[in-house]
Parts: structure tokens; sequence; C-alpha cells
């Protein structure tokens, strides 16, 4: 064989392995990650919508679908999978349940694969969740009640909302939906202003809570956030200014007996001065209580209101049987309690 041939023999083998080495690379897959990063994550469809994941969010680019990426624990458990198709060029992998916070630290692998090729691994650590929360103040806002004639409503003060603020040093989202608030040790439903407080953040967020909570008596409230720990705050009452101007007594006689002395005594009503010096409405439906030592007066409150500096004098009817007459009355308007002597 001459060496023309055998030469011309080894261009040809030459020129094909160069043809697959050039169709080989034009069809390889090819994946470029451009961040991997714990943030939080909304449901779609088919899931139930308004559901919020701490996830890992990748960004990538490709150019051959589908991209399957798997998020598995560092012994080679799988947690979480993701398809990516056309045109998606991001992939979120959750790492948790809806609203966890996830306290303490966790290591997580992740992989993508095209054609059941790898082609790409990243090892995610994360420290888990630290920060700081403080229950800064209570809202306060108005509650319409219709009043007895059904013709005007009687504005009501009471606390709706609860302002806190809540930093989050870690490197997981922090969700709220997931601590505990409580009144005076009873736990409270409520609805965040914000879903989820981002590393690196610091945020006010109101709790709104669909409770009705009078304005009659000290408040403690309590947010409880796991992994970040409690924060209390006290809610004083409203004080408006109460003075006691005369009690309605009457003597309980035995019929036929007139000259007897009386065997106990009812309380028919009491007459109070009443200058509203808080910056809201007051009423007297909710908030005002008569008592004799321990016994509470069944009360009749008027049908009204006072608006911020408005004072006013009124009759208050009562319905309370002791068996000898008081020598001390007490009212009670919010959380202003005075002491009347009866002469």
């Amino acid at each position: 064989m001459s060496l023309v041939k055998v030469a011309a023999g080894i261009g040809a083998v030459v020129v094909i392995l160069l043809a697959v080495l050039v169709l080989y690379t034009a069809t390889k897959p090819s994946l470029t990650v451009k961040s991997v990063e714990v943030t939080d994550v909304e449901s779609k469809p088919p899931e139930v919508l308004g559901l919020h994941y701490p996830a890992i969010r990748i960004l990538f680019k490709t150019d051959k679908y589908p991209v399957k990426f798997y998020l598995m624990t560092p012994e080679g458990d799988m947690i979480n999978s993701y398809e990516a198709k056309l045109p998606e060029e991001t992939a979120y992998l959750a790492i948790g349940k809806p609203w966890e916070n996830i306290v303490g630290s966790r290591s997580y692998v992740v992989k993508a694969f095209i054609e059941e090729k790898e082609v790409f691994r990243r090892e995610v650590n994360v420290k888990g969740l630290s920060g700081s929360a403080r229950v800064l103040n209570v809202s306060i806002g108005t509650e319409l009640y219709p009043n007895l004639s059904g013709v005007k409503s009687i504005p009501e003060p009471v606390i709706n909302k609860i302002l806190i603020e809540v930093e989050n040093s870690g490197d997981v989202p922090l969700y709220l939906s997931s601590s505990v608030l409580s009144a005076d040790g009873n736990p409270l439903v409520f609805k965040p202003s914000k879903v989820a407080i981002m590393p690196g953040s610091r945020e006010k967020v109101e709790l709104s809570i669909p409770w009705v909570i009078y304005l009659d008596k000290r408040h403690v409230f309590t947010v409880s956030i796991p992994g970040i720990g409690n924060s209390s705050y006290t809610a004083e009452p409203l004080r408006p200014e109460v003075r006691v101007e005369s009690v309605g007594l009457r003597p309980n006689y035995i019929p036929g007996l007139r000259n007897a002395p009386p065997v106990g005594y009812f309380l028919d009503n009491v007459t109070i001065t009443v200058r509203n010096t808080e910056a809201y409405p007051i009423s007297f439906l909710h908030n005002f209580e008569v008592y004799v030592g321990d016994k509470k007066a069944i009360v009749f409150p008027p049908d009204i209101f006072l608006n911020p500096g408005e004072e006013r004098t009124l009759t208050i009817t009562c319905d309370l049987y002791v068996e000898k007459k008081p020598s001390e009355v007490r009212v009670k308007l919010y959380g202003t309690e005075v002491a009347y002597q009866v002469p």
C-alpha cells in the first residue's frame, strides 16, 4: 500500500473524528448558574395559593431544556426537586414547610441534570435564624355599636393592632405567621402586615387582631418568635376624669310595717360627672361598673358617648339589693375607679 493511500485513510479518519467532535460539542448541554441563594417563595398552582416557603433560588442560563434540579442532603437523601422548562431561568427548591422558621445550621446539596447528565453541583450551608423582636406599641381603632334606638352608632375605642419591630440577622427568611401572640396569657389569632422578613432587614410590622380588646384595664401583650425570643408590652387603660355626685338608695320595707326599720336597700342609680381627657371617644356600653363591697350592680348604661374634651353629668340607672345601708359605693369607668362615701 502506498504512503499516499495510508495518508488519505488517516485523513479520512481524522475528518470523521472532527465531525463527531463538532457534533458532540454542538449538542453538549450547557448550564451557567448565576446565583444560588436562600429566599422566600410563594406557592403557585397546582399548590394552594398564598403559601410561603423558605427556599433556595437558582438563577441560570441554558441552551437546552428541561433542566432538572434536585435538593439533597449531604448524605444523598432527596429533599425536593424541580423541572425547569423553556423559557424558565429561575428555579426554586423549598427547604422547609410553609412559613417554617429554619432554626439552627443545615447543609444541602444542589444538583442539576440535563439529559440525565449532571451539569451542576453545589453545597449550600445555612446558619439559620437569628435576630431580635420588640413590641413597640398598640394601635387603637374605633368599633361602632348600634344604640338602643338603632338610629346612630356608638364609637368604642378598642385595641385592634400590635406594632412590633423585627430584625433578621440570620441567613434565612423570618416568618411571623409561625409566631405566637398573646394578650394577658391568652393566645390571639393575628394577621401580619408583612409575611416574611428577609435576611439583613429590620422591619416594623403590624399584627392585626380580630378580637375586641377594650381599654378598661391593663393588658400585657407578648410576642414569641421561634429562634428569636419573646418581647412584651403593657398597654394602660383609658382614664377619664370621673366624679360621683350622688347615689340613689331606696329602703326596702316589709309591706304593712312602714314604721319598722328597712330590711335592706336597693341601689337605684348613681349620678356622675365625666370629662373625657383621652384622645378617643368614650362610651358607657362595656366599661361602666358599679360596686357595693364585692357585689356588682346591674347597670343600664346611657346610649351616648363623649368626644375628647367633652364633659357631661348624667344619672345612670342601677339594680342591686344589699342587706344593709352601704357606707361606700364604687364606680369604675375604663381604668378610673372612684369611691363615694354614702352620707
